[in-house]
């Protein structure tokens, strides 16, 4: 059995791997095997070792064998690895080999062979919150048959970022605290889970939009301190295109239009679910319509005053911003 796995999402691989032991024990090979790509065995190559693992004796079967981060494996081990499964493929090996790559390079002959073969698992985490939001509530309910609301895992999500493996861990470790719950809460994610992830400009819509200015602060804060000059441009265009989607809202809710028109309207066709889950009604109540046209070209001349070097400090910057949910 041959086996190559890339991408990011680490416990989805793992997973994989565990499945691969697995299939490794129907197949009669129980000895296991881990290189790591930077191995320098004592006499051969890294692919001499492999190819001897894969060869039964007298003494042993054939192993089952992993090998972690490939990507950083030389191009010509690449090759000569390419070059022993190449020739392995007419006779077959007689053990099981998986392969695991963050990121294969297409241009490798390691890659095109692979990709012939078609053994490629690609493995992708969540991109965006709400991806990330919608594979928590998932897993939790999956994996551990639990429950979970929108909130408690958009905190995870806002914490953790897109870590798979690391979101698994952690809401494992609210279990090993009390096994006996049956519903994670934010109350449970407090506790053992403290956010340490940097927080995209985009993520500061939803609290503006609610003109809440005590969950807005904070993260705001956060992205000037990790991000500094870097963050006022993608700060600036997040908050203007809110303001811009519940001025459109407002606007077609006055001429009586229904939500449905309004949603493929103002939304592009993979992000209208957000119409009701990020609550874009509700925000739109929290504006009146000259105000949002008087905060859109504010933050027209906020940028235009960045160019011309005001804000220089990031007090005058926060100042000027938080000044629009509490106009």
């Amino acid at each position: 059995m041959l086996l190559a796995l890339v991408g990011t999402d680490e416990f989805g691989k793992d997973e994989r791997i565990a499945g691969f032991w697995k299939e490794a024990l129907v197949g009669g090979s129980a000895r296991r095997i881990f290189f790591a790509s930077d191995y320098i065995g004592e006499e051969n190559s890294l692919t001499t070792d492999i190819a001897q693992a894969l060869s039964p004796s007298f003494f042993e079967p054939a192993s089952s064998v992993l090998v972690r981060h490939c990507e950083f494996m030389l191009a010509e081990e690449q090759r000569r690895l390419a070059n022993f499964l190449s020739g392995a493929g007419q006779e077959g090996f007689q053990g099981n080999l998986a392969l695991d790559f963050l990121e294969l390079d297409k241009r490798s002959v390691l890659w095109k062979f692979l990709e012939k073969q078609g053994v490629v698992e690609s493995f992708v985490p969540p991109k965006n919150s709400n991806a990330i939001q919608k594979w928590v509530s998932e897993h939790v309910q999956k994996h551990f048959q639990r429950k979970i609301n929108f909130a408690t895992a958009q905190y995870i999500a806002d914490a953790v970022g897109g870590d798979t493996k690391r979101i698994h861990n952690e809401i494992k470790k609210i279990l090993m605290y009390d096994s006996g719950i049956q519903e994670i809460n934010l109350q449970h994610c407090g506790l053992f889970i403290k956010p340490d992830r940097e927080v995209p400009a985009y993520e500061l819509q939803d609290p503006f939009g609610f003109r809440n200015l005590s969950e807005f602060l904070p993260k705001f804060r956060r992205i000037l301190a990790e991000e500094g000059d870097g963050a006022f441009m993608p700060i600036i265009g997040a908050l203007r295109g809110r303001c811009l989607t519940l001025l459109h809202i407002k606007v077609m809710r006055a001429k009586k239009i229904s939500d449905e028109d309004i949603k493929s309207r103002v939304l592009p066709p993979n992000l209208i679910f957000t119409y009701r889950t990020n609550r874009l009604p509700e925000q739109s109540f929290q504006w009146q319509l000259d105000s949002l046209q008087k905060t859109i070209l504010r933050l027209d001349e906020i940028s235009y005053g960045k160019k011309m070097g005001y804000y220089a400090d990031l007090a005058s910057f926060e100042l000027a911003i938080c000044g629009l949910i509490l106009q």
